[in-house]
């Protein structure tokens, strides 16, 4: 039960954020920005005050009854902190940006080539700590045709995708003092160790059949 007093605490900030901020939000709401930092998409107040809670109980529930079904799950009672440290992450870092849109849309401006660069880094860094630790299962990992064929495999790419995605953070959060290459250092960063290590791991395979 104690896996679920943070998750549930973050829940009920997240309605109460939408409670308090109601009143003061605008009928139209900016609720998305582009590459260069601009407003390019808008939605309602009342789809903003219900999304973010909404959001927070799907991915709450997602995330840990997905795992009770997983016919590997015993393996993921193996690293079972680093993945509730890593749940605790994504509802925080919500809970986070639907306060900054909020706050945006009140007068509260932060540059979000400042913000998001920070918040994606910070996350990128736990995601690294939990995926170096993380054992062979279908629900969460660096789940391809080859780590999925082999432990070893699995071990081997995991092992590299948690110092990847540590140094993906960490330039995350250094972008911002080059704010115009924010937004591509953190996408370019993310699709460029993920397509690297997609390949490392079909080599590391090809190694162990051949």
């Amino acid at each position: 039960m104690k896996k679920y007093i943070v998750p549930i605490i973050v829940i009920f900030l997240s309605i109460c954020v939408s409670f308090f901020f109601f009143p003061s939000l605008p009928e139209s709401m900016a609720s998305h920005w582009g590459i260069n930092g601009n407003v390019d998409g808008y939605s309602s107040r009342l789809f903003n005050v219900i999304f973010f809670p909404f959001l927070q109980i799907f991915l709450f529930l997602l995330l840990y009854f997905v795992p009770r079904i997983d016919p590997k799950r015993k393996n993921i009672l193996k690293f079972e902190g680093k993945f509730h440290l890593f749940v605790y992450s994504i509802l925080i870092f919500m809970l986070l940006l639907q306060i900054y849109v909020y706050l945006w849309n009140t007068g509260v401006q932060i540059p979000v080539e400042i913000v998001m660069p920070v918040l994606m880094g910070i996350l990128f860094f736990i995601v690294g700590e939990m995926v170096k630790d993380a054992k062979q299962n279908y629900t969460i990992g660096i789940k391809t045709p080859w780590t999925l064929s082999s432990e070893r495999v699995w071990d081997k790419t995991h092992r590299l995708g948690g110092r990847l995605f540590k140094i993906c953070g960490i330039l995350s959060i250094l972008s911002v003092f080059f704010s115009s290459y924010a937004f591509i250092t953190v996408i370019g960063t993310v699709i460029l160790t993920t397509i690297y290590l997609f390949i490392y791991s079909y080599l590391e395979y090809r190694k162990e059949v051949g």
